[in-house]
């Protein structure tokens, strides 16, 4: 008999796998990104199909099989319909989801990592229709690098370990983190971008704040353009 077992998933995106059938990518908090296959979705009379749609959120029954484990029932938990109903929205939930696919490996499961991905397609859900996306699926990017491991230093100089103060100082790409004034002009490196103290500011806020609260804050265009360069750089 084969074994079942239920799990709450975020629902990644979806690849055709054979004439009727697709393999579906989620990621859940207990057992990290899956990949399963769900059977004759493809079929206009399948019930499955409207509970798999990429973004959202779903209850789903896993049945182990032999060759591969499949999709026995999905009920949709939420759809994100007005996250749906907007192109904006959609491309930056679709360009977190890019990233997030490309640094989460399969098995990596983790209640925070999942928690920052259903938060941000809240966010999206939610979010006046005047935000600015391309920031926010930078932040996206920068909490799931920080649970990743990936931190940077925004304290404290990574050449000398003095705390950093409000001053020239600038953003080291390879070892992760500010370098004070001092440090800055005695090793100078094209890896070092400037940081103005805001930006500073705003990437310290971003690590303990959610969308919704970094939402309120009233960033000025160009310091958004450089958080985005700075995270886009980091991350690459």
């Amino acid at each position: 008999m084969e074994k079942t077992y239920r799990i709450k998933a975020a629902v990644l995106y979806s690849r055709c796998f054979g004439e009727n059938d697709v393999i579906v990518t989620l990621y859940t908090a207990d057992k990290g990104k899956l990949e399963l296959v769900a059977r004759g979705v493809k079929k206009s009379k399948s019930k499955l199909a409207a509970h798999l749609e990429p973004i959202s959120l779903a209850e789903i029954m896993v049945v182990q099989g032999r060759q591969y484990n499949y999709i026995g029932s999905a009920i949709s938990e939420n759809c994100y319909i007005n996250l749906k109903n907007n192109l904006a929205k959609i491309g930056a939930a679709g360009n977190g989801i890019r990233i997030f696919n490309l640094i989460v490996k399969a098995g990596d499961g983790d209640v925070e990592i999942f928690k920052i991905l259903i938060n941000y397609w809240d966010f999206l859900n939610n979010v006046n229709e005047e935000s600015d996306y391309d920031l926010f699926v930078q932040l996206f990017i920068f909490k799931l690098l920080i649970k990743l491991g990936h931190q940077p230093e925004l304290y404290h100089c990574v050449i000398c370990q003095h705390r950093i103060l409000p001053a020239n100082n600038k953003f080291d790409l390879i070892k992760g983190g500010l370098i004070c004034y001092k440090c800055a002009f005695l090793n100078k490196r094209k890896n070092q971008l400037i940081i103005s103290e805001n930006s500073i500011k705003i990437l310290r806020l971003a690590e303990k704040s959610d969308f919704k609260q970094l939402a309120k804050v009233n960033i000025a265009n160009n310091i958004k353009e450089e958080i985005i360069n700075i995270i886009d750089l980091f991350f690459k």
